[in-house]
């Protein structure tokens, strides 16, 4: 046969195939352009720069969680836990300082927690082989639940101003907000790591297929266990953001729910596939951008948070039914086991 005949004979790629294979981040920041240009077009002050100061400087916190949960589902996982570590270490944070504790003290104990939520969440994943899912939504839980019962004793704290958290969201480098600067670096960083490192490398090759990278001799269940410290550790540091940009820290259970939402929602906007191994730091980016101008636009149109969470929610399940049609399960994935 000859090379003509056989490319004859070769049947083009469906439209699902073609989607799947192309950088998602690219549709998703022209969807977030239109969203724009339809906000400019009917909402006022939507276009101010204050306005955009504050979307993109509430955008830092969840965007950075964002990348944690990307790095983890990437190696075919899933973390929960990032509402209640966030939460968590930030009011156990405030409430030791608030006891008198320095807050670098305050600060050493809460990440120790997250070392410690990222390590069991890790082992017990990979080396027990629990289901994520339940794993990290009972560690998420039991922070929350540990701080309230252990240290808090008031329903609110403030930030005292000039601490070290403080100085996250104060001032800015050339005229760009610090919080935007902390999480371009959490990004890069990122970026770097998962593509040009062997450890990032090797995630993205364990979510593809499991089994095959452990054949190659990859130490995947370490790689697990990494995956899921580094997304503790980024969820610490967007906490700690988020107290810094609000100046203060509620103790009621859902008051970082918000955070765990939008985290999710622009990880799999982005092209993230909860199938594993498939999925771009940038594609984090724009589905990071695209659900901080939603929110900021629901806000600004002053929508009752049912309305609000009912547009959220519909965006959400949209997403994850485009990535099962975009990334349908096969036998072979399917060997590498359930979230």
């Amino acid at each position: 046969m000859t090379t003509s005949t056989a490319a004859a004979t070769t049947p083009r790629p469906s439209l699902r195939d073609q989607l799947g294979r192309s950088e998602q981040a690219y549709f998703v920041l022209g969807i977030t352009a239109v969203l724009c240009f339809v906000g400019a077009a009917t909402t006022p002050g939507f276009l101010t720069t204050g306005n955009f100061a504050s979307l993109l400087r509430l955008s830092a916190a969840f965007g950075i969680l964002a990348v944690g949960v990307a790095i983890v589902i990437l190696g075919k996982g899933i973390d929960l836990s990032i509402a209640g570590v966030a939460l968590g270490c930030a009011q156990a944070t405030l409430a030791l300082m608030s006891s008198g504790m320095p807050e670098w003290q305050a600060i050493a104990i809460s990440a120790a927690v997250a070392l410690i939520v990222g390590l069991v969440n890790g082992v017990l994943v990979a080396y027990v082989e629990v289901p994520s899912l339940f794993v990290t939504l009972a560690t998420g839980l039991l922070v929350i639940g540990g701080v309230d019962m252990l240290l808090l004793d008031s329903n609110y704290y403030a930030l005292p101003g000039g601490s070290w958290i403080a100085e996250l969201s104060n001032g800015s480098v050339l005229g760009v907000p610090r919080p935007i600067i902390i999480a371009a670096a959490v990004f890069v960083l990122a970026w770097l790591f998962v593509t040009y490192t062997s450890a990032g490398r090797l995630v993205r090759a364990m979510g593809d297929n499991f089994a095959t990278a452990r054949a190659t001799g990859a130490p995947v269940r370490p790689l697990q266990v990494l995956t899921y410290v580094i997304s503790a550790l980024l969820a610490l540091l967007a906490g700690y953001l988020t107290v810094s940009i609000q100046g203060s820290v509620q103790t009621t259970v859902t008051s970082f729910d918000p955070l765990l939402f939008t985290a999710l929602t622009a990880t799999v906007i982005g092209g993230i596939s909860l199938a594993g191994g498939r999925g771009s730091i940038l594609g984090v980016l724009a589905g990071s951008l695209f659900i901080g101008v939603l929110n900021n636009l629901l806000v600004l149109h002053g929508l009752t948070s049912a309305v609000q969470d009912l547009i959220r929610g519909g965006v959400l399940i949209a997403a994850i039914a485009l990535d099962s049609w975009l990334h349908p399960r096969d036998e072979e994935t399917a060997k590498s086991g359930e979230l």
